[in-house]
C-alpha cells in the first residue's frame, strides 16, 4: 500500500481551544509537528488572521482541517466563519482530548497544549469525527427552548417562595382559589398581599374586582367564600407588614414577567418550529410544542445515518459490557438526557389509558407493552422498549419527512385484546372483592 496517496497526508491539522475572548490554534501536520501556534480574538476581522496563518502552510493539494471543542457556544461564531469560508470543520469530542492530554508522564494544562491536542484527535480519529454543519434555525431553536426551560425553574422556585409568604399572611389562602397561581389570584395577592387590605372591600366591590380580572369566569359564591373566609378570621398581626406586603409584590410580578416572558418564547418555538416544515405533530400524544422541543435536541436529522445511532445518542440503545466469557447489556445512563426524558415522557403518554382504562392513546404501544412485561420484563424494561420503538418512528417521520400513520386494523386489533384483557382484570378484581367480603360476613356470623 503507498501510504503517500492515504488520505490524511492530503491535509494539515488545526486544533482551536475556544474561549470567550480570545482562541488558541494549533497548526500540526500529518506526522504530527508543530507547525504553529497562535492566539486570536473571538472576532471576525481576526478570524481572517487565522486564516492567513494557516495558508502559509498550504501548498499544492494539501487543505487544512479544523477540529473544535466547541461548536455551539463559544466557538458557535468562529465555527460558522470557517463554515462560511468552505473550510472542513469537525467537532472535537471533550472526553478525546481529556484523553490525549492524559498520555503525557506529567500532565500540564495550557491553552497551547490544548490547542495542540484536539489538533492531534482531529488527525487520529479524522474519519470518525462528526462534520460540524452551518444550521442556524437548529442552533437557535435549542438556545430557545433551553432559555424556556430556565425561565420555567425560575417561576417554579418564585411561585415556591410566594406559597412560603402567603402563609404567614393568608394561613387558609388555599382555599381561596383553586389554583393560588391563577390570574385572578395573582392579581389579588398583587393588589391586597395582607388581610387587612382586603378587609377594607366590600361584597360588591370584591365580586367586581374579580370579575374584572377572571373575565366573569368566577362565580358568585367564590366572591362570597373568599369574603367570609377574611372577614370571619382573625388574622395575627405582622411585625413590618409593609415591607412583608413588598416581598408579595415583587414575587407576584416576577412570575406574571416570567410566564410573559414564556409565552413569547413559545410563540418563537412554534414558529422556527413551522418553519422547519416538520410533520412530528401528526404523531399521537405529541402537540407542535413538545415536538419542536423534540427536535431542538436532536437537531438536523441527517446527522444520523440510522435510528440505532439516534437511539444511542438519547441514552435508549442498551450498552455492551463484556469480559471474558461474561457478556451482557447494560442500561444506558449516559447520552443526550435532555432528549431522553422527553421521549420517556412520550411514552408514557403513549401507554396511557385514560382515567376508567378503557380510552388507550395508543392500543398498539399498550399491547406492546403489556407483550413485554409478558415475557418476563419488568416494567422499566418493558417502557424502555417503547422508547425505543418511538425513536424508530420518529426517527423515519423526521428523515423522510412524512406524517405518522396508524395502522387502523392492527389498531382495532390491539384495542380488542386490551378491551378483553380489561375485562377479565375486572371480572377478577370483582370475585376478589366478593370473596373478601364473604369472608368477612362469615367471621361476623361466626362471632355472634
Amino acid at each position: 500500500m503507498n501510504y503517500n496517496n492515504h488520505p490524511k497526508m492530503k491535509h494539515i491539522y488545526v486544533g482551536i481551544d475556544c474561549h470567550k475572548q480570545t482562541h488558541t490554534a494549533a497548526v500540526i501536520n500529518p506526522f504530527n509537528e508543530k507547525l504553529d501556534v497562535i492566539t486570536f480574538n473571538n472576532t471576525p476581522q481576526d478570524f481572517e488572521k487565522l486564516l492567513d496563518t494557516v495558508n502559509k502552510y498550504v501548498e499544492g493539494d494539501i487543505t487544512p482541517v479544523y477540529g473544535l471543542e466547541d461548536i455551539k457556544h463559544l466557538g458557535h461564531a468562529l465555527a460558522t466563519f470557517l463554515l462560511n469560508k468552505n473550510c472542513k470543520v469537525y467537532h472535537v469530542y471533550s472526553s478525546l482530548t481529556y484523553i490525549e492530554r492524559k498520555k503525557f508522564p506529567i500532565i500540564s494544562k495550557t491553552d497551547e497544549i490544548d490547542s495542540l491536542c484536539i489538533a492531534k484527535v482531529t488527525l487520529d480519529n479524522l474519519g470518525d469525527l462528526p462534520v460540524a454543519r452551518n444550521e442556524e434555525i437548529y442552533w437557535t431553536l435549542k438556545q430557545i427552548v433551553k432559555m424556556k426551560s430556565s425561565l420555567i425553574v425560575d417561576n417554579i422556585k418564585a411561585k415556591n417562595k410566594l406559597h412560603a409568604q402567603l402563609l404567614h399572611h393568608y394561613p387558609n389562602y388555599k382555599e381561596f382559589f383553586y389554583h393560588f397561581d391563577c390570574i385572578s389570584a395573582l392579581e389579588l395577592w398583587e393588589q391586597f398581599p395582607s388581610p387587612n387590605l382586603l378587609k377594607k372591600l366590600s361584597i360588591e366591590e370584591l365580586h367586581n374586582f374579580l370579575h374584572q380580572y377572571s373575565k366573569g369566569r368566577l362565580k358568585r359564591d367564590r366572591d362570597e367564600k373568599i369574603y367570609s373566609l377574611v372577614n370571619e378570621n382573625v388574622y395575627d398581626e405582622i411585625d413590618y407588614q409593609e415591607e412583608r406586603n413588598l416581598l408579595i409584590v415583587m414575587l407576584v410580578k416576577q412570575i406574571k414577567n416570567n410566564t410573559s416572558q414564556i409565552e413569547e418564547i413559545e410563540k418563537s418555538m412554534l414558529c422556527l418550529y413551522e418553519k422547519l416544515d416538520l410533520k412530528l405533530h401528526t404523531m399521537n400524544c405529541l402537540t407542535k410544542m413538545t415536538s419542536a422541543e423534540i427536535v431542538a435536541e436532536i437537531g438536523n436529522i441527517n446527522r444520523f445515518s440510522n435510528s440505532d445511532k439516534l437511539a444511542r445518542y438519547a441514552g435508549i440503545a442498551p450498552i455492551s459490557f463484556s469480559s471474558g466469557n461474561h457478556d451482557k447489556n447494560i442500561r444506558n445512563q449516559f447520552g443526550n438526557r435532555r432528549l431522553n426524558s422527553r421521549v420517556f415522557n412520550l411514552a408514557i403518554r403513549s401507554i396511557a389509558a385514560g382515567k376508567d382504562r378503557d380510552r388507550p392513546n395508543n392500543a398498539i404501544f399498550i399491547e406492546y407493552y403489556h407483550r413485554k412485561i409478558a415475557e418476563g420484563k419488568n416494567k422499566q424494561q418493558a417502557l424502555t422498549c417503547v422508547m425505543r420503538r418511538l425513536i424508530n418512528i420518529i426517527y423515519r417521520m423526521l428523515k423522510n419527512n412524512t406524517e405518522f400513520y396508524m395502522p387502523k386494523e392492527l389498531e382495532e386489533k390491539c384495542k380488542n385484546i386490551y378491551l378483553e384483557k380489561l375485562e377479565q382484570e375486572r371480572e377478577e378484581e370483582e370475585k376478589l372483592k366478593q370473596k373478601q367480603k364473604n369472608t368477612k360476613d362469615g367471621a361476623i356470623i361466626k362471632n355472634l
